[in-house]
C-alpha cells in the first residue's frame, strides 16, 4: 500500500475521532497493525499486533511513514 494512501485514511479516521473506527493493516495475510483515533483528539493509537507493542503519534504523516514501511518491508520488523 502506498504512503499517500495509507495518510489519506488516517486523516479520515481522525476527521471522524467522535465514533470509534479501527483500521487493520495486514502483511503476508496476517493482521500487522491495527489504528484508531483517541476519541475527540488528533492522536492515532498504533498497536503492533505481533509483539502488542502500543505507539501513539500527533502526526498523520509520522505514522503513515511507519506503517508504510512495517506493511511493505520484506524482512518482519
Amino acid at each position: 500500500m502506498k504512503y499517500e494512501n495509507i495518510k489519506e485514511l488516517l486523516a479520515t479516521i481522525c476527521q471522524y475521532n467522535t465514533v470509534r473506527i479501527t483500521q487493520t493493516f495486514t502483511k503476508e495475510n496476517a493482521d500487522w497493525i491495527t489504528v484508531i483515533c483517541i476519541p475527540n483528539t488528533s492522536t492515532l493509537e498504533l498497536t503492533f499486533n505481533q509483539t502488542q507493542e502500543v505507539r501513539q503519534f500527533n502526526s498523520v504523516e509520522e505514522a503513515a511513514k511507519l506503517i508504510e514501511s512495517q506493511i511493505n518491508s520484506t524482512v518482519n520488523a
